[in-house]
């Protein structure tokens, strides 16, 4: 099973490790903040033969929200955003792993879904195209994952931009607490419209109205039932982590999460 090290960002690495470990976990998707004294590719070497010899395998690189990420405005910042994914994409190699979490960027405040088709889609097609063309020789894969606020939570953008890019380097991260956010009447709908494009799972629950707490899968308000069948229905095959970035007893809730992330795979038929 995998888990979002942000689910610990109060925990020490070695805290984050030994937790999950002994919830059942066996991979770790690793925020890169938390990882800010590994400061060279040696420490981050260091630190994945540790998580190994734990038995925790680094399961993708969280690199959502980025300060550099700002592909729709100047010249200089586009070039300074993919300058950024291409250092990312490096720091997930050094640490072992070949997924890297971005986001797609936020909607400009007052912009319309058409200024995002017509406007932004087409800057973003670019920045990941090239991104693309520098992580896929090596063998990585682009997860982008939508908030609230991003122009991702459109199914007309997000669909639009999946398809203008490699399907074999590039995927969407379907993130249940943002969903239920952003979507709050249809995020069962947003499954069934991006379909196989959903490529990797952020499992959690919500209160449907906080958009960055992620709430223990079953303690929250959405119908997580009726979601879990529209990824069947889907014929869903990639892959799920746990991710409960904001709750505030994160340890508590691990067993219990963990019971219901088992139960999960099992009715996807994904390999825990």
């Amino acid at each position: 099973m995998r888990g979002s090290s942000i689910t610990l960002e109060d925990y020490t690495l070695e805290e984050v490790v030994r937790i999950f470990r002994d919830n059942g976990f066996d991979r770790v998707e690793m925020w890169k903040h938390q990882l800010r004294r590994c400061k060279t590719d040696e420490l981050r070497q260091k630190f994945a033969a540790y998580a190994k010899g734990m038995g925790i395998a680094m399961g993708g690189l969280n690199v959502v929200g980025e300060d550099y990420f700002q592909p729709f405005g100047t010249d200089q910042q586009f070039q300074a955003t993919l300058d950024g994914l291409k250092a990312d994409t490096e720091f997930a190699l050094s640490l072992g792993t070949k997924d890297v979490l971005i986001w797609e960027g936020r909607a400009p405040q007052g912009s319309t879904e058409s200024e995002w088709l017509d406007r932004l889609l087409p800057r973003l097609v670019e920045l990941l195209r090239t991104a693309i063309a520098f992580a896929a020789p090596k063998g990585v894969r682009l997860l982008v994952e939508p908030h609230p606020f991003t122009i991702g939570m459109s199914d007309r953008v997000l669909v639009k931009l999946c398809d203008k890019l490699d399907s074999a380097h590039f995927g969407v991260t379907y993130d249940f607490c943002h969903y239920g956010v952003g979507r709050p009447k249809d995020y069962v709908t947003a499954v069934h419209a991006l379909g196989p494009r959903i490529r990797h799972i952020h499992f959690s629950d919500s209160d449907q109205k906080s958009s960055e707490l992620h709430f223990p899968p079953g303690q929250g308000r959405m119908d997580l039932k009726s979601l879990l069948k529209a990824f069947k229905n889907i014929g869903y095959d990639g892959t799920m982590a746990l991710d409960m970035y904001g709750y505030p007893l994160p340890v508590q809730a691990l067993p219990g999460a963990a019971s219901r992330m088992r139960e999960a795979c099992e009715f996807l038929g994904l390999s825990a």
